[in-house]
């Protein structure tokens, strides 16, 4: 069968620039690894004069072999004009790394967003639909850390003289370079001009297939954790197999009106706001794009920005004010207005063009605009975060660790409880549990102190988190300055004693907590969202078809789900519901057992005689999936005269059982199913147990293969039970 026409989305991220320095491409699933190297050598400006490689999650290489053979990892590296892209990015989150040039080492992080359907006879494009940031203005410039320093020198000219960047930042003055200048069509224009060339996809795996890329023997000969087998499923990081992403529990959000009035109360966008009405007729700036030092210090004064300034701050007393603004020497040196400024600046509220910046009036930024600019920018915090971490000058992958931490925290932010308090020494807590005392723990405290407390304070600066510092009087740099001196073998300065030691001895002392604000919610809901995180909304499938409310409502609480059902049902009649219901069981695979388990609890709270009938119609049917549901939900309700055979409800019961373990058989889920089947051992798997002999008998497509997992996987909790469960497996493989 012909594989359906693809498109993929690509995020590529230059690593080490700060903010980050991106791009999003979109390119034919069947096209080669050489297109997307062409792609990326015009998407980001670079100037193909070294050399280059892909690497994959398995650490196979892909380039120009006879380019690359004389050096160290030239041997063994696959034709990138021979390998589809679709192939080796399979699936949604599959991740690539693309280094040029082995001097500088520009490493570009490349993930796959999304797998988009192609129309028929559409034509096959290389196209950009977004980034950040203007191109690397110059090559054999230091990599990353030299392009940061040039960026820098740009915004001071007093020093660029003296530099070794001077004639390079020179040109780039005097060129009106802009670093944060970005223009997607522009991007796409010069993309236009690339041909992207059509490869077959390898034997048995179509390029841009929509399911999981499966291990190889190759894979597994490479495999250093112990557990890969053949044809286990990949997951993102092609650390092992994969596994499922976990729901996050469904919320509601606020008003949209309340949402935007939110936005306008937030200091920080407000301040924004009213930069840009105060730049409507153009205010001038220097060449690094700031209001001139006077123009600074009139915007401070008369729009009172000193007030986004802390309490201890020089800018909240009227004479030090005055004496700082006197000596201020650049825009920049006044968080005041830098930050607000650049807030507006990127945020397109203030545009910048022949020396001056125009803004509009307060009243021009409202409703969705306005909301859509704030989600933006809680966006792009959290982005810039997962790409650089959270604290700058940390050694080995500790910067790394921080973007894992702010990952966890914002995922444990979202999932919290509204009005619940996340709080830092709970983590602490749980890291106890999870181990011993001593060196790693203590790290790992201080590590996460440091980040608790700079995610908090970075997202209450824009109003999505409150955010409440403990009471032992730690500075932010504390935490850090602990785990440095952990990390370089030495002992904590003044202290003496390692960092867990020193909070064992202050437990009654509250430490940092924050929690979501309804704007918050709102915000980190549109980031995971963007993420492809599943973050679903109570009342999102009132108007949905039934199969979508089944699989929406997986994971839901019981509370959460009956929220849920009620608000689908007020949408359509009890007889259209069950028919609807009944319809989506049919089907084989995991995912319609999965709607088959939540379809009998929906269905048992139907108690409209309509309903009922149509039950009764489909527990008499012979269309596997529905019959079982109705026949097995029809045997326990309460209304004598709808009661079915106890046999027959009972078979049915049985059934979906076996239905219900199938989810989760595989060598991978062995451990899943299990513990599903020992967490219900009291209830339903009680008449599995009493007629484990005869399960056998049970038609099910998976029957053999539940019993003979359950039977391996249960050898250490119930050898009896096992070894009956496998003879039982024995006896439905020969019934075949």
């Amino acid at each position: 069968m012909e594989a359906v026409p693809s498109d993929l989305q690509l995020k590529i991220v230059l690593h080490g620039t700060r903010p980050p320095l991106w791009r999003r491409i979109v390119l034919p699933s069947d096209t080669s690894l050489g297109t997307l190297h062409d792609a990326i050598q015009v998407a980001f400006g670079w100037g193909g004069g070294h050399l280059h490689l892909f690497t994959d999650e398995f650490s196979r290489g892909y380039g120009n072999p006879a380019e690359l053979l004389d050096l160290d990892f030239g041997r063994g590296v696959d034709d990138e004009d021979a390998t589809a892209l679709g192939d080796v990015l399979a699936e949604e989150g599959a991740r690539l790394r693309y280094t040029y040039d082995f001097g500088d080492d520009w490493e570009h992080r490349i993930t796959l967003e999304k797998t988009l359907p192609r129309p028929t006879g559409a034509e096959r494009t290389v196209r950009c639909v977004g980034g950040r940031r203007a191109d690397v203005p110059a090559e054999d410039i230091g990599g990353a850390w030299g392009l940061a320093e040039v960026l820098e020198l740009l915004d001071h000219p007093d020093r660029a003289g003296v530099d070794t960047y001077g004639e390079l930042v020179a040109e780039l003055r005097a060129a009106g370079h802009d670093p944060a200048a970005f223009d997607p069509d522009k991007v796409t224009g010069r993309l236009a001009r690339l041909t992207a060339d059509t490869v077959s996809a390898r034997a048995g795996q179509p390029a841009g297939r929509g399911s999981a890329r499966r291990l190889t023997a190759e894979d597994v000969a490479s495999c250093t954790c112990g557990r890969c087998r053949v044809g286990d499923p990949v997951d993102a990081d092609g650390e092992g197999p994969a596994e499922d992403v976990p729901l996050l529990r469904p919320v509601t959000l606020a008003p949209r009106e309340d949402l935007v009035a939110a936005v306008r109360g937030v200091p920080l966008f407000d301040a924004a706001l009213r930069l840009s009405a105060w730049c409507g007729e153009g205010r001038q700036v220097t060449a690094g794009r700031v209001l001139r030092p006077a123009l600074a210090r009139t915007a401070i004064e008369e729009l009172r920005l000193w007030k986004l300034a802390d309490g201890d701050s020089p800018f909240a007393d009227a004479v030090s004010r005055a004496r700082v603004l006197k000596a201020l020497r650049s825009a920049k040196d006044a968080a005041v207005l830098d930050d607000p400024w650049w807030l507006a600046v990127e945020g397109g509220l203030i545009t910048i063009s022949g020396g001056r910046a125009w803004g509009g009036a307060v009243t021009d930024f409202g409703g969705e605009d306005l909301l859509e600019f704030w989600s933006a920018a809680v966006g792009d915090l959290l982005e810039e975060i997962g790409e650089t971490g959270l604290l700058d000058g940390l050694p080995g992958e500790a910067g790394e660790l921080t973007a894992e931490i702010a990952d966890g925290l914002v995922g444990l932010l979202y999932d919290a409880p509204d009005d619940a308090w996340l709080d830092v020494d709970d983590v602490y807590a749980k890291a106890r549990e999870a181990g011993e005392d001593g060196p790693e723990l203590d790290v790992f405290q201080a590590l996460f102190a440091a980040s608790f407390r700079e995610l908090g304070e970075g997202l209450c600066l824009l109003g999505a988190v409150e955010f409440k510092p403990g009471d032992g009087g730690k500075t932010p740099t504390d935490p850090l300055r602990a785990l440095l001196n952990v990390m370089g073998g030495r002992e904590l300065a003044g202290s003496g004693v390692s960092p867990a030691a020193s909070d064992r001895t202050s437990e009654k002392r509250r430490g940092d907590r924050m929690r979501l604000t309804p704007l918050g919610r709102y915000g980190l809901r549109c980031y995971l969202v963007d993420c492809g995180v599943p973050a679903p909304l109570l009342g999102e499938f009132a108007e949905a078809d039934a199969a979508t409310l089944l699989q929406g409502l997986l994971g839901y609480s019981p509370e959460e789900m009956r929220r849920e059902v009620e608000g689908w049902l007020e949408h359509r009649s009890a007889a259209d519901a069950a028919v609807g219901l009944l319809d989506a069981c049919a089907g084989d695979g995991p995912q319609a057992a999965a709607r088959r388990g939540v379809a009998r609890t929906v269905l048992a709270g139907l108690d409209d005689p309509r309903a009922l009938r149509v039950l009764r119609k489909a527990a008499d049917s012979e269309v596997e999936g529905s019959h079982q549901v109705a026949a097995a939900t029809l045997g326990g309700h309460p209304r004598a005269e709808t009661h079915l055979d106890p046999a027959l409800a009972e078979v049915a019961g049985l059934w979906l059982l076996v239905d219900g373990l199938s989810v989760f058989v595989g060598s991978q889920e062995r451990e899943e199913l299990v513990r599903s089947f020992l967490e219900n051992r009291s209830t339903t798997t009680q008449a599995f147990e009493q007629q484990v002999d005869d399960l056998w008998r049970v038609e099910h497509p998976a029957t053999a293969q539940v019993l003979a997992e359950l039977g391996e996987g249960l050898r250490g909790a119930d050898r009896q039970l096992a070894k009956r469960m496998r003879t039982a497996a024995n006896r439905a493989r020969s019934r075949r």
